[in-house]
């Protein structure tokens, strides 16, 4: 009882005086903050600089069929410059000229766009796009300044605007003031934030560190790697995003300064390859310093893409293809060495092939073609600009060319369908075809004559005169779509940007040339000429067509798609029919055997009359007029039993498709020699399929 009276004023004297310590903690804690040390925390507070900036998500990987790397991604540092962190720093226009004269001393370039010659007297030169002439026109209206001034003039007045020191010389001013305005571009019209140098040297680093620039930051991003000089135009490229862009992304999360897939695979499947960004709050003191990075939300990287094509098939189809024409045209010099006559040089082609039964897209080569690895480089850039072979020109996608008479397997099968001919008639060829009074063309083999010929023969002798009966009874309101059925003027399906090309219709003639439709435009449609333009891969896609018995599938360049890791399949691409051509098995034979001849003995035996394997072909040598060259053209299936691969191809001022069958041979050679069929083994041994 007595020891209860003792711990009760105990107990009453500590819950005083607890409360009472605390109090004079805290008070001791403000006096020191607001007292004592108080101007140093002001000033502290004041000079800490707090930003939310990205953390660039990995970019996905790109492989092909059977799981070989095509494009993936490495660690890089970019040197970004703060305007108001070089500004605070009190020597801008010093710091700058020290950032570009390290970068010169190592030989590196950096992006400055002024379009303002660099020494004096100074002239404007050709801004190197329309986006940077708009941002000069907007900078000199923003402020003030006359629209007509000169050259000399507004660097005059970047000086003065920049506080350029005077000891500066004229070349040295241009340098600051050209950065000086990159900046305040940024600050005026909400571009993204200057990049100095996208995929800086660990030297240049190090000298930033040295030189201790204000404003000069070094943050890490990303680089795509190409692992093969191959299949550009498929692959595509990145790059920073345009306003154009912006206005597309934007409402997906994008920043402004973000990297987008700017062509092919790149940008058709952006937003599975881009991931997202993380974010993170970065502190720095007054002098630029980070004091504390804190990871806000970390980045999802993108998912992997496993493409149809065949890596190694595609260089095959691409080295033949640019073999062939470096071919054609020393054949020509030579000749032009002896005999004296003028010549056209070649200087573009394209070569699709597609897996029949399922419109996979095994090669899409284009000639001539460029290295994206390089795209970096502003010069090499410019000048796939002004190549006037156009190689950044998609042509097996986008390029629209005459089929010839690689068309009259369209004009038989449905002369056959719409009985009007069958396949055991024989047609007299009479040379000139002479049923119209006011046309009269004639046999490719005038003055001769292929004599009494049945479909099959004419297919393989590719007989002019046949083909003007079969079209003539036809019509053009019945040949029209049996083209469509095979899909010719129409979308094939792919997921990449490709041209519809043109269909020979009554309608089309109609609309696009206000005229009505004559026999003699007939006649031309039968033979794959009137107004008939199809891209390489629609020929490709029609082959594969006529291989599988009628059935024509979507073509793709997509197989699936894969987790980032490679663990998981998130989508798999299955075979889509998208129309069917209604080929009984007696007309299917009939003209798989005229095909058949075309190898055999044909104008493809010189390739394929010992070949081992039987190939179902037909050239097409397209006349587009009078001392103009011919286009090539050709396409062919193998095996003739249960066919595998379709390839199309066409080389421009080729000649005759004759010429260009090697290609497609060297294609077959790879495809049915190279590793066994249906049990291919990717490069690093594990098998993707």
């Amino acid at each position: 009882m007595q020891q209860k009276k003792i711990f009760k004023p105990i107990r009453i004297a500590l819950l005083i005086l607890l409360p009472l310590v605390f109090a004079a903690v805290c008070a001791m804690a403000l006096y020191d903050l607001q007292i004592v040390n108080g101007a140093a925390y002001l000033e502290k507070s004041q000079n800490t600089i707090v930003t939310r900036e990205p953390i660039e998500a990995s970019r996905g990987i790109i492989l092909d069929r059977y799981g070989r790397t095509l494009v993936s991604n490495r660690i890089t540092y970019r040197v970004v410059i703060s305007r108001s962190e070089l500004v605070a720093g009190g020597r801008p226009n010093e710091d700058l000229l020290t950032l570009i004269d390290c970068a010169d001393k190592l030989g590196l370039t950096y992006e400055e766009n002024l379009p303002v010659s660099m020494t004096p007297p100074f002239t404007y030169t050709e801004p190197a796009s329309e986006t940077i002439e708009k941002r000069l026109k907007d900078y000199i209206e923003h402020f003030d300044l006359d629209e007509d001034i000169s050259a000399p003039k507004l660097i005059e007045y970047m000086r003065r605007h920049y506080s350029i020191p005077e000891d500066f010389t004229p070349e040295q001013a241009r340098l600051a003031a050209g950065l000086r305005w990159e900046l305040e571009l940024r600050s005026l019209f909400s571009i993204p934030e200057y990049v100095f140098s996208d995929d800086a040297s660990i030297e240049l680093i190090s000298m930033i560190g040295e030189n201790n620039l204000s404003g000069v930051n070094v943050t890490m991003g990303s680089a795509r790697v190409y692992h093969t000089e191959y299949a550009p135009h498929i692959l595509g490229y990145i790059g920073l995003m345009s306003p154009e862009d912006y206005e597309i992304y934007k409402s997906e999360g994008y920043p402004m300064d973000a990297t987008i897939g700017k062509a092919g695979v790149e940008r058709t499947f952006e937003s599975i390859l881009h991931g997202t960004d993380g974010v993170m709050t970065i502190t720095r003191d007054s002098s630029g310093n980070i004091t504390s990075i804190v990871k806000d939300r970390e980045p999802v990287p993108g998912d992997n893409i496993v493409l149809t094509l065949d890596i190694q098939l595609q260089q095959a189809a691409e080295d033949a293809l640019s073999s062939t024409i470096a071919q054609i045209n020393a054949n020509r010099l030579e000749e032009f060495k002896e005999k004296g006559t003028p010549y056209t040089e070649v200087s573009a082609g394209a070569v699709v092939a597609i897996e029949v039964g399922t419109g996979d897209v095994l090669a899409s080569a284009t000639y001539p073609s460029y290295d994206p690895a390089k795209f970096k480089d502003y010069e090499y850039y410019q000048s796939l600009l002004a190549d006037p072979r156009l190689p950044l020109f998609n042509r097996a996608l986008q390029g629209t060319y005459s089929p010839g008479s690689t068309f009259k397997i369209v004009t038989a099968v449905a002369g056959l369908d719409e009985h009007v001919i069958s396949t055991g008639e024989k047609i007299l060829d009479e040379t000139y075809f002479d049923k119209y009074d006011d046309y009269k063309p004639k046999c490719w083999i005038a003055p001769g004559s292929h004599g009494e010929i049945n479909v099959t023969e004419a297919i393989t002798v590719s007989c002019n005169y046949f083909f003007y009966t079969v079209g003539t009874r036809l019509g053009i309101d019945k040949l029209a779509p049996y083209g469509k059925a095979f899909g010719l003027g129409q979308a094939t399906g792919i997921e990449l940007p490709e041209s519809r090309g043109t269909l020979a219709t009554r309608e089309y003639k109609e609309e696009f040339e206000n005229m009505d439709w004559f026999p003699g435009d007939t006649l031309q449609a039968s033979m794959g000429q009137s107004y008939n333009l199809f891209t390489p891969l629609q020929l490709a896609s029609y082959c594969a067509t006529i291989a599988s018995g009628g059935t024509r599938y979507a073509t793709h360049i997509l197989d699936s798609v894969k987790s980032n890791d490679g663990t998981v399949t998130l989508r798999d691409v299955e075979p889509e029919v998208l129309s069917t051509v209604d080929i009984s098995d007696e007309y299917l034979r009939a003209i798989k055997d005229g095909m058949l001849g075309v190898s055999r003995e044909g104008t493809a035996k010189d390739v394929f009359g010992s070949y081992y394997m039987d190939v179902c072909s037909k050239t097409g040598t397209v006349q587009l007029g009078k001392d103009v060259e011919n286009n090539a053209v050709f396409i062919a299936f193998a095996p003739y039993d249960n066919p595998e691969i379709a390839v199309a191809i066409v080389v421009e001022d080729g000649g005759a498709g004759s010429a260009v069958t090697r290609i497609a041979r060297t294609i077959f050679d790879y495809y049915f020699n190279a590793e066994e069929a249906g049990d291919r083994i990717s490069a690093e041994g594990s098998l993707i399929r």
